[in-house]
């Protein structure tokens, strides 16, 4: 089965809680993000408009030792204001249907099999 993560960026608020969970979790260092929040700023019919996306990187692999043994990953559990979900594909396709501003990101590590 394939998973995926759910971001409802019109909901981020960019506080980076995902990006410092990520690297606390995985140790990472000081130069390297499991998850990115990037801020696009542009100018909208009325306002400017700021939004915040976290989008995974190459080091991200979804926690598969945190999903494997029952639980989100750590930047979903993290999440202050519960922008994102983890989940098969199916299921976080149909959250993103509902919505106007979100995105699936499918990550399978080719060091790991596809069934989580």
């Amino acid at each position: 089965m394939d998973y995926g993560l759910y971001v409802d960026y019109e909901w981020c608020s960019g506080c980076h809680a995902c990006e410092l969970a990520c690297k606390q979790e995985h140790d990472l260092k000081t130069d390297e993000w499991g998850i990115r929040v990037v801020e696009r700023l542009y100018r909208g019919k009325e306002k400017v408009v700021i939004e915040y996306v976290p989008i995974p990187t190459e080091y991200c692999n979804f926690c598969l030792s945190r999903v494997t043994a029952g639980q989100k990953p750590a930047c979903v559990h993290h999440c202050m204001t519960k922008c994102m979900d983890f989940g098969p594909m199916d299921q976080m396709n149909k959250l993103a249907a509902k919505k106007k501003k979100t995105v699936v990101f499918s990550n399978i590590p080719p060091d790991s099999s596809s069934s989580m």
